[in-house]
């Protein structure tokens, strides 16, 4: 089955960006995307390692077609300046797809929690110095890709955000 949370429908509705759901398997995929002025790229289960040159070390399921939109998405994204908001996998999958890696497995230690993150100044994001996050996952991005910035991290030392001043990119560990 294919689903993206109701809230997110609900905020970007709210004010006022009609929303289109990608899925696998879109026919004239690129004309679709075309079509649209930013991207909110969702959360979901692993992408494969193989899209950072690694082996599975603690990558739980992946799904092709999905790596594929998103790769798909990221690469569109980067071509013709498109916005872009990661949530979650898609913090991660933005910087897998523009040549950062992930930490395959950090353990159970932040799933189903929150934690207090600190932040770090930016031009793109106001944030307080400390904000409480939420942890659904087990992977988490290692090294940024080289165009995006971290802009707050746990305390533990796991990648929360970045941003990219050279191009409209957001992504957000939490939800």
């Amino acid at each position: 089955k294919y689903f993206v949370n109701k809230s997110y429908i609900e905020a970007m509705n709210s004010i006022g960006f009609t929303t289109l759901m990608l899925v696998c398997g879109t026919p004239n995929f690129e004309s679709v995307l075309e079509l649209c002025d930013g991207f909110l790229v969702t959360g979901g289960i692993d992408v494969h390692p193989k899209y950072f040159n690694e082996e599975m070390n603690g990558t739980g399921t992946t799904n092709q077609e999905l790596d594929d939109i998103d790769k798909a998405v990221v690469e569109y994204c980067v071509k013709h300046k498109k916005p872009m908001l990661g949530i979650c996998r898609g913090h991660q999958t933005i910087n897998v797809f523009m040549g950062g890696n992930l930490i395959q497995d950090i353990g159970s230690h932040h799933r189903n929690t929150r934690h207090t993150s600190k932040t770090f100044e930016n031009k793109v994001l106001s944030f307080d110095k400390e904000i409480e996050t939420n942890s659904y996952h087990h992977q988490v991005c290692k090294d940024l890709a080289p165009s995006l910035i971290e802009v707050a991290k746990s305390y533990d030392d796991f990648n929360e955000a970045y941003v990219s001043y050279e191009l409209p990119i957001i992504g957000v560990q939490w939800h």
